[in-house]
């Protein structure tokens, strides 16, 4: 079998046991990966901070965790040291790569700055980029938009996957979803999924980082905007920095709002059964692996008119809510427009849940043999 190397800025963590545990949804997906290689090496940053909720462990005794420095951050001392890190994090990096065939790098982030630069000297090496944001976004980083630039041109010679699907797609560009469940939770989602009702009252969801890029600010002046509803019964908020969100924002009372801060897989899993639509208002997505979550439970999804969602999530389909804007008053009209479509509403949580199923890491493996492997 092959061997891969994995290079992302996937934060990892000590646990309270000394385990070596990472960001829950790029872990889970490596975990499932790990059944094409013989082994995979995964190089990524080692934080001294604690882990939070949202972490989990490899299982597979095929995965070796490779520490580098975390650098990057909002203070200019954060920013700058990825050049001071950078001859040790690119040593860990080459010392690795030598020992595989395949070598997967995770974009965009301030590790492509001399990331992609390396893949490009390269020779004899099977190489493919995962791009996971927004690929037409224009307001983005320079940092990000060089990188974007670079993968267009491929001058890394590689093959790079990408949320959607857009025009004048070039040949070694890739439209792939991101996978996050097993066919067996979708089967069991979509069982718990059935039990909703549209009739009555609204349970509405976010998860995500409680910020602006996120689009949080927004939806909480969108929440107060609409006044006493009596057809929303409260509104779950899953994120980091629940208190000081708090503090920072002004909170709407009109409506139950309630802040769970990180919460790991099984919790989330709970609110989005106990919710009846996921809305996520951000300025820029990919497509974000909690939206496919949230679908196989039923939960409609209310999402930004980007290429990639817009691409598998539309209100012609049936399967989800395009918010014309991404305005207090864009979220708040769509909101409203709600309870005018109640009794159509049990179709489209049904679709999103047909919808989930091509979010499988099993049709994901598959097409990683048949596209990017081929062998």
């Amino acid at each position: 079998m092959l061997s891969l190397t994995i290079i992302s800025h996937t934060p990892h963590y000590y646990s309270n046991d000394g385990a070596i545990v990472g960001l829950e949804p790029t872990v889970r997906e490596i975990n499932y990966l790990s059944q094409l290689f013989e082994t995979i090496y995964h190089v990524a940053p080692l934080h001294s901070s604690d882990p939070h909720n949202a972490t989990s462990s490899y299982i597979s005794k095929n995965i070796i965790y490779i520490p580098i420095k975390p650098t990057g951050g909002e203070k200019i001392f954060s920013k700058l040291n990825i050049f001071y890190y950078m001859p040790y994090n690119l040593y860990k990096i080459i010392i690795t790569i030598v020992k595989t065939q395949w070598i997967q790098f995770r974009a965009p982030t301030n590790l492509g700055l001399f990331v992609l630069p390396l893949l490009s000297v390269l020779k004899n090496k099977n190489k493919w980029v995962k791009y996971a944001g927004d690929w037409e976004k224009k307001s983005i980083p320079i940092s990000y938009k060089l990188q974007r630039w670079w993968l267009r041109m491929n001058l890394q010679k590689s093959i790079v996957t990408i949320n959607g699907n857009h025009n004048k797609q070039q040949s070694h560009l890739l439209s792939f979803v991101n996978p996050c469940l097993t066919e067996e939770e979708i089967t069991n989602n979509r069982e718990l999924g059935y039990n909703k009702t549209f009739i009555e009252k609204f349970t509405l969801c976010f998860v995500g980082r409680l910020d602006e890029y996120k689009g949080f600010p927004v939806l909480l002046d969108a929440i107060g905007c609409l006044g006493k509803v009596e057809w929303i019964d409260k509104l779950h908020c899953v994120g980091e920095n629940s208190i000081d969100i708090q503090k920072k924002y002004l909170i709407p009372n009109n409506i139950p709002i309630i802040f769970h801060g990180i919460l790991n897989r099984q919790e989330i899993n709970q609110i989005y059964e106990d919710s009846h639509f996921i809305i996520l208002p951000s300025k820029s997505e990919g497509f974000p692996k909690v939206l496919s979550e949230a679908s196989s439970f039923g939960c409609i999804p209310i999402a930004p008119p980007t290429t990639a969602i817009i691409s598998i999530i539309n209100e012609k389909r049936k399967n989800g809510i395009i918010l014309s804007e991404i305005t207090s008053k864009g979220i708040k009209e769509t909101i409203e427009k709600l309870h005018k479509m109640r009794y159509e509403l049990s179709t489209f949580s049904e679709n999103a849940m047909d919808n989930a199923r091509q979010f499988s890491y099993e049709k994901y493996n598959k097409r990683i043999i048949n596209e990017i492997i081929q062998d």
